[in-house]
């Protein structure tokens, strides 16, 4: 059962990342780039910035930054939010996953820029993950935003690019 066979048996949860590959979309996403932006995170951003990651449905890879830095996302599980949140309308939690996947989608500077103010989002992560599930023309958009002055490279190694919205450099 173990993602990884050849992952050691230790108490780091993430581990298995150096070693494993997911399966999703029809596509076979290696982790270990994420092991390396994700331990880049921990060890570089301090205080909670509001990251954006590829939203999935539940018992996915989704929220993988989330979980590993314990930096607030945009939404987490669907089902899991609306549970802890069962006194408020369904749609708060409904409204910020087609935010976030319109946000991945979408070609226009404009719209996500306001995503990013209005969720006050610091990070935007893209890497395998998001590469599976959004189309090429949606993520090319942030490239094109850093070019432009809109964002910043925050860090980019491997299969992963995470840009900075408004973000002081990191030293």
């Amino acid at each position: 059962d173990r993602m990884a066979a050849d992952a050691p048996h230790t108490l780091d949860g993430m581990a298995f990342m150096q070693f494993a590959d997911y399966h999703d979309q029809g596509q076979s996403i290696p982790l270990s780039p994420d092991y390396d932006a994700i331990r880049w995170l921990q060890e570089n951003v301090s205080g909670s910035p509001v990251i954006v990651e590829a939203h999935t449905s539940e018992y996915k890879y989704g929220s993988r930054y989330t979980i590993y830095t314990g930096l607030p996302g945009v939404v987490g599980w669907n089902w899991h939010q609306r549970q802890q949140r069962a006194v408020t309308p369904p749609d708060l939690i409904t409204d910020r996953v087609e935010a976030v996947n319109r946000f991945y989608r979408e070609t226009d500077n404009n719209s996500a820029l306001a995503f990013l103010r209005g969720y006050d989002v610091r990070y935007i992560v893209v890497g395998g993950y998001e590469r599976a599930y959004y189309p090429r023309e949606g993520l090319e958009k942030f490239g094109r935003m850093a070019n432009a002055g809109l964002l910043d490279i925050a860090y980019d190694h491997g299969d992963v690019v995470i840009y900075a919205h408004n973000a002081e450099p990191i030293e």
